[in-house]
């Protein structure tokens, strides 16, 4: 496309009025002399005219070939800006590409940097749980507190944390592998402190001349215990004062628990109490058991030895099983062997309740007892669970009561199963020697009548014939 400028058309239209209105003039007087003047200036205008419009020609021409070389230009622009355009295109795309490797990438290490601090925090929590409970933080105090803010949910370690995680983990296994003997204050037993030459062997066991030690949790202190035995007073006597290379040496790994258990006298009840309102239930059961049991076992043998003074004087009857069925027989003398038989299986039956009295109270009390030991041990371990809930598995000592609770039941209940089992497979044996003897003697009673029957019989019948036997020999 070409553009015109305006000058000259503005000029072009002038130039075609002028031409006009001298035409128009000329038709209407041709041979006035002014026309020529107008036509003259009309001409020289139009040359003028023309000039002007070849000079813009020439302007427009000279522009166009610069707008034509501006167009060559701006298109190589742009076939430039289009190629780059098209590279960045292209270098966005492998961006975006790499941006997408680089996300993956960067999830997968933070999802290995989660798994690292929380197995930071796993092991935090750890460590602080051994400290808080570690006999050497009587002397290397203050270690569980940096751990504090280790612990929390939303912690993330950096370089520094896990250095000083690792130092404390490192100076905690060092510690663990020494005999050393430090001065600190202990705990005496009026309550007041002393700083003492205190021995402690691996972190388990601490003791001074004065006695053995019992590491407190709550103030990161030892308190001493009494030396009530002479062993543990031998013993560490015998570890400051060494024989022939060798040393005898106290080794409780809870710290001084066991220690202050062996120093201290337990009361006998204190291992019922121990086992709870089930354990004391338990208890109850056996005694009430093993009290029918013996008070039956005692009157079935005074009841076995009066049958058999019985069998041996049965025209002398006493007041026992056998004594009653013989008295029953002689009181149905009369009858026969049918109606006695009867007679003798009521008195049998009469005499079975007194026999088998208490075997299935005991029965019952046998197998209760090993139920309710079941009880205790399922209500041990509630507690057990509860005290995990609560304060974390870290502490034995506050699972012990639930566990000890739950053994001392189930061992309480076999203790009183057991026995009277045993009680009662013995009664029952003694109960059925003794009906086993009345059945029998009854079985005695009903032959020897079945045998007079018989002879009575035979006599009725042996009467008649000798009667016969006379009148025919009369006869004749």
């Amino acid at each position: 496309m070409f553009n015109i400028s305006p000058t000259l058309t503005t000029r072009v239209m002038r130039c075609n009025a002028v031409i006009i209105i001298a035409t128009s003039l000329l038709m209407f007087n041709a041979n006035a002399t002014p026309l020529d003047e107008l036509l003259k200036q009309v001409k020289q205008s139009n040359v003028a005219e023309t000039k002007i419009d070849n000079a813009a020609l020439s302007r427009f021409k000279a522009n166009l070939a610069s707008q034509k070389a501006n167009l060559a230009k701006q298109t190589q622009r742009n076939q430039a800006l289009q190629q780059k355009m098209t590279q960045l295109q292209d270098s966005i795309a492998a961006n975006n590409k790499l941006i997408l490797a680089k996300k993956k990438l960067a999830n997968s290490e933070k999802f290995d940097l989660d798994k690292v601090f929380s197995e930071f925090r796993g092991a935090s929590q750890d460590l602080r749980g051994q400290l808080n409970k570690s006999a050497l933080s009587a002397t290397l105090s203050g270690r569980a507190t940096q751990l504090s803010p280790y612990s929390e949910t939303n912690y993330e370690p950096d370089l520094g944390a896990i250095k000083n995680l690792w130092l404390l983990f490192t100076e905690q296994m060092v510690a663990s592998s020494k005999v050393t003997t430090t001065e600190i204050p202990v705990t005496m037993a009026d309550g007041s402190k002393e700083t003492l030459a205190v021995t402690q062997i691996a972190g388990f066991t601490a003791f001074t001349a004065q006695g053995p030690l019992l590491y407190q949790p709550a103030s990161e202190s030892y308190q001493l215990l009494p030396s009530n035995s002479a062993d543990i007073s031998a013993r560490i006597a015998g570890f400051t004062h060494p024989q022939d290379g060798f040393v005898s040496a106290l080794i409780d790994p809870s710290a001084g628990g066991l220690l202050k258990r062996a120093t201290e006298a337990k009361a006998w009840w204190k291992v019922f109490s121990d086992a709870g309102i089930v354990g004391g239930i338990i208890v109850a059961v056996g005694i009430i058991g093993m009290g029918i049991g013996l008070f039956r076992l005692l009157v079935l043998g005074r009841e076995a030895k009066k049958i058999k003074v019985q069998k041996q004087q049965l025209n002398t009857l006493t007041d026992n099983s056998l004594g009653r069925i013989i008295g029953v027989a002689d009181r149905h003398e009369n009858s026969n062997a049918d109606e006695l038989a009867r007679f003798l299986d009521e008195a049998i039956l009469a005499e079975l309740p007194e026999c088998r009295k208490g075997l299935g109270s005991i029965a019952v009390l046998a197998t209760i007892a090993p139920m309710l030991g079941l009880l205790g041990t399922v209500a041990g371990m509630i507690e057990t669970f509860q005290a995990i809930t609560a304060y974390g598995n870290s502490d034995p000592q506050v699972l012990s009561s639930g566990i000890s609770k739950a053994l001392l039941t189930t061992k309480f209940g076999l203790i009183a199963a057991v026995p009277l089992m045993l009680l009662h497979s013995l009664l029952t044996s003694k109960s059925d020697s003794i009906v086993h003897v009345i059945e029998h003697q009854s079985a005695g009673l009903l032959a020897q009548r079945q045998q007079r029957l018989n002879l009575c019989v035979n006599d009725s019948a042996s009467a008649p014939v000798a009667v016969e036997q006379q009148q025919v020999t009369g006869n004749v």
